[in-house]
């Protein structure tokens, strides 16, 4: 499944796309995104991430059993249409990675991914990986040359990021349906270095490029979140990029010149019935201290989660009226992105 042509496609009328949900969900059919934290541990300190902050990290702790991927499988993966493996912490942290991609390759999850810095990722695990049903590399990154790289994600060595993409090359060769997708958080100090993109991946071209800009996600060592640069510099480093994606036949997930405006304007980041409507299909799961008070997989299955949260009349009263701004509580910091 190319989950990039969907996107391609998606509907855009906000009631089309609540009645899509409302009939998928009523059918019984997979309409999941599962994102998915099996362990809340890392082994950088990005400076753009919350695992930077001393005092983030002493909360920041908790990891799934085998026996609770189990349950959760049991209870959610038979809905899932995708799994996001890899949410805020290092997916590559957990011994039972592999196990978690074969349970869900098992429960025939249609596209399952992994989001990682690739720090920890050998070529031994990134073949059993593969090997048991994984879909899909994203690898994050903040630098695009050594000195910015190790400075922007402490602890990270440069060499270990290069020689992970070769590495992928090499398993594409025997699983070419393996997609690579390099998301890139663009800032002022990273601008730059995006220049030296096309000598990072002569050899390996990714399939993915997503280009975004950095977000204030609070609790972190970061502070510049001035978009100044990266407009002054869209037409001389983001464009050229667009365009040799395009001639590459490599999908790019980029932001308009304008949209970039919506990141620092605080009066552009609007309530609006999207919100609802991609909140909808999103189910998160980590192992925080509390998480089975949200939803344990040992005592309901999603069917019956969704019964006690009334999902089914949730929907129906955004499909009758949606845009009722005063019960729209959550503000999204998201932007188009255009997909090429």
């Amino acid at each position: 499944m190319n989950i990039y042509n969907i996107l391609k496609w998606y509907i855009q009328n906000p009631r089309l796309k609540l009645l899509g949900i409302l009939l998928l969900h009523i059918t019984q059919r997979r309409y999941l995104s599962i994102a998915m934290d099996p362990s809340l541990a890392c082994n950088l300190r990005c400076r753009m991430c919350y695992f930077s902050n001393p005092d983030s990290t002493r909360w920041l702790h908790g990891v799934f059993s085998e026996e609770d991927i189990q349950q959760i499988a049991k209870a959610v993966f038979h809905r899932g249409l995708r799994l996001q493996i890899g949410c805020g912490a290092e997916p590559t942290t957990y011994k039972g990675l592999s196990m978690l991609v074969k349970t869900a390759h098992d429960y025939g999850i249609p596209h399952i991914s992994i989001t990682t810095n690739g720090n920890l990722l050998t070529p031994e695990r990134l073949q059993e990986l593969t090997n048991n049903g994984l879909h899909e590399v994203v690898i994050s990154t903040h630098g695009m040359d050594r000195e910015t790289y190790e400075h922007m994600m402490q602890n990270a060595k440069f060499d270990l990021f290069t020689q992970l993409i070769e590495n992928i090359g090499t398993v594409k060769e025997s699983h070419p349906a393996l997609k690579l997708r390099i998301n890139f958080t663009m800032c002022a100090e990273n601008m730059e270095s995006l220049k030296n993109f096309y000598n990072v991946f002569n050899n390996v071209k990714p399939d993915i490029l997503q280009l975004r800009p950095v977000q204030d996600i609070g609790s972190n060592s970061y502070e510049n979140y001035s978009m100044k640069e990266l407009k002054n510099q869209y037409d001389e480093i983001i464009n050229p990029l667009v365009e040799y994606c395009q001639k590459n036949d490599i999908t790019c997930l980029y932001p308009e010149k304008d949209n970039i405006d919506i990141v620092e304007d605080e009066n552009k980041r609007k309530k609006h019935i999207n919100t609802t409507i991609e909140m909808l299909p999103n189910f998160h799961l980590s192992p925080h201290s509390e998480w089975k008070k949200e939803f344990n997989p040992y005592e309901e299955t999603f069917e019956q989660y969704s019964k006690r949260t009334h999902r089914v009349r949730f929907i129906w009263k955004h499909l009758l009226n949606p845009y009722r701004e005063d019960k729209q509580e959550n503000m999204t910091k998201a932007f188009n992105y255009t997909i090429k």
